[in-house]
């Protein structure tokens, strides 16, 4: 009789089960189809990492579902606060409402198997100091923005958003050497397809199909008082392209430039070039002139000593060559682009930033409230610039310019917060170059995330950035997370080598002194030149007794 309960205690978890998918099932049914769609996707994965779990490491798998997350807009929101509805525009939106995203979830699952050990050869969860108390930091700082805050709702969706980002960061501040080369790998991978579906976009002037992930139809820019079309790739607007470009260019050229393995370099350099074609399509002037920054900082920080020589100089010659292929074809456009009449879009810029700075003016300790601007711009100006801009006789917006936007929310003591998140991310990332050999992959890697970071915040002078769209947010977010473990890695690197010699088992005696120890070669990721004790094997021990 015994064992009756004991078989149905076997068969609950799956009958528990069974009752989810069918209850799952029955609420994707009424859902817009791109819940569905990441509904499936979830579902599917949680199901398959549990099975695959159990034989195998799953942290690769995980990592390119990290980077699917960061190149496809895939996120779902519950809770929407329908006044936000119209904010920017309907497909961005900012923190509208709680938004679940496949990079969100993927960072759970990683921090989850590193607690519990799941598919992880190494447990523990290492939480680096200056990543988690920075961004703990902006937190506090959005919570004192309450004081000010007209719609608290806003407020605590963006906390929500935050949270998630900073759940993201710890993630990929916990790989190890070989998972930050495959997540690199598998971003810059990615960017092939990214701009393959630009190109069909540009070309077709059709979204695709893609309105099941919130793509908009084809933008067209009025320029020179014609219409010229923009694409958005798999991240639904071309200026939230332009910026996905503008941070995987670095990471790519980085990989192409480092004296890491073939393949590393090889997909580093097709990647480089995809984000160089992919950003002409997007029409994003702001994210063009952040492009030759990133070139000559990169050069500096990976090739340095190896400027001049013979094989640098061949390749800088292959690379003029291609520039000025390219530049026969994409020259004209964007020459257009950068000196034609635009509609008045940079003339709205400057009656924008007066009108926040006078509202800044007004609340400059805490601001107005994270994640309030939007929806109170056009109640608090009392400048009327931002109607001279003549936005708001249709929507909310937001002023083009993101650290005028984060000091208008938070005010000063947020805005420092902020600064201090990314001035330390950045600091670290350079760091890591300078301390490592030359063309050392991870610190090209990290020097590269620094680099994508300054480009994102010199765009976000004349244009909102990564505060309207959360998947930019996890790419940079991500990027703080890779210079976090490259600083780790390297600190198990420098503490490796300095570990001392490990005495012999033996005890020496004067009729059979230790024998000195020997040194071996140097791998990768080994203790370089470390010395060795010699070890004798247990037959040739036992011939010594006889």
């Amino acid at each position: 009789m015994s064992t009756v309960p004991a078989r149905a205690l076997r068969i609950l978890p799956v009958a528990g089960i069974g009752f989810a998918a069918a209850a799952a099932a029955v609420a994707l049914s009424a859902a817009p189809l791109k819940f569905a769609v990441v509904g499936l996707a979830a579902a599917s994965g949680g199901v398959g990492a549990l099975v695959l779990g159990r034989r195998y490491r799953l942290t690769p798998l995980l990592l390119v579902a990290l980077a699917v997350g960061l190149t496809v807009k895939l996120d779902v929101s519950f809770a929407q606060h329908f006044e936000a509805v119209g904010q920017y525009l309907p497909s961005i939106g900012g923190g509208a409402g709680l938004t679940v995203s496949v990079a969100l979830l993927v960072a759970v699952a990683l921090i989850v198997a590193k607690l519990t050990g799941l598919g992880e050869r190494v447990p523990g969860l290492r939480l680096d100091r200056p990543l988690v108390l920075t961004q703990i930091g902006f937190l506090v700082a959005g919570l004192l923005s309450l004081a000010n805050a007209t719609d608290t709702a806003y407020l605590w969706f963006d906390m929500w958003r935050f949270l998630g980002l900073l759940l993201v960061s710890i993630a990929v501040s916990n790989l190890s050497e070989a998972d930050i080369r495959t997540l690199a790998l598998a971003i810059c991978a990615l960017c092939l397809v990214q701009t393959a579906v630009a190109g069909l976009q540009y070309v077709s002037g059709s979204e695709l199909g893609l309105s099941v992930l919130g793509e908009e139809q084809i933008v067209e820019e009025n320029i020179n008082f014609s219409a010229q079309r923009r694409a958005g790739g798999l991240k639904v607007h071309p200026n939230i392209l332009g910026y996905y470009y503008e941070f995987v260019w670095p990471l790519a050229l980085a990989l192409a430039l480092s004296r890491g393995p073939m393949l590393l370099r090889l997909v580093g350099a097709a990647g480089a070039l995809s984000a160089l074609g992919g950003v002409v399509l997007t029409l994003s002037r702001a994210s063009w002139l952040t492009f030759p920054l990133s070139a000559a900082l990169l050069i500096l920080l990976v090739y340095r000593d190896r400027l001049f020589s013979r094989s640098s100089l061949l390749v800088f010659g292959l690379v003029a060559v291609i520039g000025a292929i390219a530049g026969i074809y994409a020259g004209p456009l964007i020459w257009e682009r950068l000196t034609a009449d635009d509609g008045g879009s940079a003339a709205q810029r400057g009656p924008l930033n007066a009108a926040a700075l006078a509202l800044f003016a007004r609340f400059p300790i805490v601001g107005v409230g994270l994640n309030n601007f939007g929806n109170q711009f056009a109640i608090l100006d009392q400048t009327g610039l931002s109607r001279l801009a003549g936005l708001f006789d249709r929507s909310n917006h937001v002023v083009h310019n993101l650290h005028i936007l984060i000091l208008t929310e938070v005010g000063i003591v947020g805005y420092a917060a902020f600064a201090l998140v990314f001035a330390v991310g950045i600091a670290r990332g350079f760091r890591a170059a300078r301390r490592a050999p030359v063309g050392d992959p991870l610190a090209a890697i990290a020097a590269a995330c620094a680099v994508g970071l300054i480009a994102h915040l010199l765009h976000g002078l004349v244009d909102p950035g990564f505060r309207l769209n959360l998947g930019i947010a996890e790419l940079l977010y991500t990027g703080l997370g890779l210079i976090a473990a490259i600083r780790a890695a390297q600190r198990r690197r420098a503490i490796g080598v300095r570990r001392p010699t490990v005495p012999s088992a033996r005890p020496a005696t004067p009729q059979s002194p230790s024998p000195a120890p020997r040194r071996v070669a140097s791998r990768p990721g080994s203790t370089l030149g470390a010395a060795v004790p010699e070890t004798r094997s247990p037959l040739r021990a036992r011939g010594d007794r006889a």
